[in-house]
């Protein structure tokens, strides 16, 4: 870093990491461990010594990107190498002709685009997984080396302990430090927050010792068969565009069945910038193979419930009509209203008759009577191995379900639901699924 003349002051965790020249590396420590200081210190460094290279900065919300990661870099470069800040466009330009895109993660399509040399994924474990795999793939500008950093705080089994952890590879390094290693913190700010902490120790083992484990919960699903599903079973898909994921493609004669959690799904009129705000859930739909019982497609966006259901139609009939289960619940209405004005009607499955006594209504009720048994049958599932996952994201979603102290399963704190709940659904569906060609569906392409 010589050439920014920098007086930059890191401890030893810090300086190895920012040091690193292996293709990805991860800075997994406590809150106040000094992990966003290490990845603004790796940005200064990288950007010094290689002029007009591009990179990314990126958070999981606009106001984690602007209170932490943008205030650390604009802390640590010096003010001579900054030639401006569009603050409209959010890129820092630098005098020596590099630029840093700054973006939040919220809305993660809208990182396509881009070829970078460089990319800081800061507070990584809140993100989901496809925003890894997108950077990945925007790593390619010609002439510089390229390299991908996280720092975060563990919040469970996520993708971050998948691609880090779990899988040794010679081109990922780890780096982990307590948050008691920080020579710089306030002298009684580890005293005080131990003290905040007292009742519940298995949030100071995440939060103060940066360590990967289940908070508020045990774990729902059996960790080693989903750790080995990892290591086994998941890959990228062979197509991935527009919020859908395609790993098998259909086959002759082949059966399938489809569940959707439309929960995630948004008001047409909603704006990019009310979508940014927010921080919810996805709208997630699953295609099993009914017969070998392998996940084969997936759709997974933050998208308008008459789009979700669009997608889910088009996917379905690509899978020879796939029997449908739709959660009914919230934003479920609109999504299969519209999936009967686009003529699947006759796919979906319809309500039974101990849960209501119009046995016209179409789709699934998830509440406390049917939770439990969709769920039940799904963990029966992957511990008898009748299911192959091949989303890793799905995975990593299963990895942080857990059974809370009154043995209610439910998504760990900070975590997302909506993968397993739609598998679920999709699992539950094969008692159900009927394969006659019987309906005539509007929307022939996908």
């Amino acid at each position: 870093m010589a050439k920014t003349d920098a007086r930059i002051q890191l401890f030893e965790t810090q300086k190895a990491f920012v040091e690193c020249e292996v293709a990805h590396t991860a800075f997994f420590g406590g809150i106040g461990s000094g992990k966003t200081i290490g990845g603004a210190a790796k940005a200064l460094k990288y950007v010094a010594g290689n002029p007009l290279s591009l990179g990314m900065i990126a958070a999981p919300t606009f106001k984690m990107l602007r209170d932490s990661s943008l205030r650390s870099v604009m802390a640590m470069f010096p003010q001579r190498l900054i030639k401006y800040f569009d603050k409209s466009n959010m890129i820092l330009a630098l005098e020596n002709g590099a630029e840093i895109l700054l973006r939040s993660t919220d809305d993660y399509e809208t990182l396509r685009g881009p070829s970078l040399a460089w990319i800081w994924l800061d507070e990584a474990a809140l993100m989901p997984a496809e925003v890894w795999r997108i950077c990945l793939g925007r790593l390619r500008q010609i002439g510089f080396s390229p390299q991908a950093w996280i720092t975060t705080t563990p919040k469970g089994f996520t993708w971050c302990y998948q691609e880090f952890i779990l899988q040794e590879r010679a081109d990922y390094k780890v780096f982990n430090c307590p948050t008691r290693r920080n020579p710089f913190l306030p002298p009684d700010y580890i005293k005080n927050l131990l003290e905040g902490y007292k009742d519940n120790p298995e949030f100071i083992q995440q939060e103060l010792e940066g360590k990967f484990l289940i908070v508020g919960g045990k774990p729902f699903f059996a960790m080693n068969i989903l750790e080995d599903m990892i290591r086994r079973d998941c890959k990228p898909p062979l197509e991935a565009r527009d919020c859908v994921e395609i790993w098998k493609r259909p086959v002759i004669g082949g059966k399938y069945v489809c569940g959707v959690d439309p929960s995630g799904t948004r008001p047409i009129d909603e704006t990019d910038k009310e979508i940014a705000k927010k921080k919810g859930s996805f709208a997630v739909a699953h295609v099993i193979d009914f017969q070998t019982g392998e996940q084969v497609a997936k759709i997974r966006g933050r998208i308008p419930a008459d789009e979700m259901a669009l997608k889910v139609v088009n996917l379905c009939d690509l899978y020879n009509k796939a029997y449908c289960g739709v959660e009914y619940n919230g934003e479920g209405k609109n999504v299969i209203n519209k999936m009967v004005e686009l003529g699947y009607g006759d796919r979906m499955y319809h309500r039974h008759e101990t849960w209501f006594t119009d046995q016209t209504k179409r789709g699934f009720l998830t509440y406390q009577k049917t939770r439990p048994v969709i769920l039940g049958g799904l963990e029966e599932a992957v511990r008898r191995l009748a299911t192959r996952i091949n989303s890793e994201n799905t995975v990593s979603e299963m990895m942080t379900f857990v059974r809370d102290d009154s043995g209610k399963p439910k998504h760990a704190e900070g975590a997302y639901d909506d993968e397993v709940m739609a598998y679920a659904i999709a699992w539950y569906m094969r008692q159900f699924a009927t394969f006659q060609d019987s309906c005539k569906v509007k929307v022939l392409h996908y």
